[in-house]
């Protein structure tokens, strides 16, 4: 046999021999990966229906602070798609384990938003007509802080950094302050007050580096505010009349006791000669000072019940 012959043909051996060890190795992980991955389809409790669990209200805890970090409402069935899939009729499974997670590791829960009011005239006869029950839900959440008191103080929350510190914090004080409006006025305010308060605040151009009339269309998409506009019946002369109202997010987030801090802290001094024009205005019956903050809250929950969501 030729020499060359015989140095490719070692070459060869020693190829196959190095073959195979590798195909034994690859078999070998591949066996381990399938292993680990299946693990008997057991978790390290070995429960396999709870770890599939787990993984999903993992995933759902994801998807609720994305959404929540551009102030985008969480809806039922967007959880259905884009978290649990196939798995659509495990979602209030799925539902209790991920609030729970939110709590214990996030100090946030879930809290689902009230549906839409019926503002206009022909929306309340529809519903006088209807005999179905109403509903209480929308099947619209938004993430809501659940640590104690002492730790939501200004000191403590600082304002997001996206898109800038001072930006997020004068977006946050000015809807507060629309949302403190609108609730003085009986929960109603017309587009003509509004443009008057915001011109008296210097607020009626711009509000920080945006144009006036792009946040109010912001705080619409968000859910802070609800502009509602009336046109005249078919047939009749009149102009259209546009009101703004609380929004379900605002209801949720700022609520009544958010309203009375912010005017609280506008005046200064308080007495309770304020104190009881206050709750007057915000149409709250009159308590003893003790109970004042619990009464706020049993209020703001009693609103809620009627409140509208983002499709209004």
């Amino acid at each position: 046999m030729p020499p060359q012959r015989r140095i490719r043909q070692a070459e060869d051996e020693n190829s196959d021999e190095d073959a195979r060890p590798r195909q034994r190795q690859n078999r070998d992980n591949s066996d381990d990966e399938a292993e680990y991955e299946s693990g008997d389809g057991m978790d390290v409790d070995g429960d396999p229906a709870q770890h599939a669990d787990n993984q999903l209200a993992k995933k759902l805890v994801r998807y609720a602070l994305s959404c929540e970090h551009s102030r985008t409402a969480i809806r039922r069935d967007g959880i259905k798609e884009r978290v649990l899939g196939n798995q659509g009729r495990s979602f209030k499974r799925i539902f209790t384990i991920a609030q729970k997670q939110l709590r214990d590791v996030w100090g946030m829960e879930l809290r689902e938003l009230p549906v839409r009011d019926k503002m206009s005239l022909q929306e309340k006869r529809q519903a006088m007509k209807s005999n179905s029950q109403l509903k209480t839900g929308s099947g619209t959440y938004i993430l809501s802080s659940t640590l104690p008191e002492p730790y939501r103080s200004a000191s403590v929350l600082k304002p997001s950094k996206t898109p800038s510190a001072d930006d997020e914090a004068t977006y946050v004080g000015f809807y507060t302050m629309v949302v403190s409006l609108i609730w003085l006025n009986a929960g109603e305010l017309t587009d003509q007050k509004l443009k008057r308060y915001l011109m008296r605040l210097n607020a009626d151009q711009n509000v920080s580096n945006e144009k006036t009339e792009v946040t109010l269309k912001k705080m619409e998409r968000q859910g802070y505010v609800v502009r509602k506009v009336e046109r005249p019946p078919v047939g009749q002369d009149g102009e259209q009349t546009i009101t703004w109202h609380v929004g379900p997010r605002a209801k949720e987030e700022v609520g009544l006791d958010g309203v009375m801090g912010m005017v609280r802290e506008v005046y200064g001094e308080w007495d309770a000669d304020l104190e009881k024009k206050l709750r007057t205005s915000l149409g709250l019956r009159a308590g003893a000072a003790a109970g004042a903050d619990e009464n706020a809250d049993e209020a703001g929950e009693s609103s809620m019940m009627g409140a509208g969501d983002e499709e209004g």
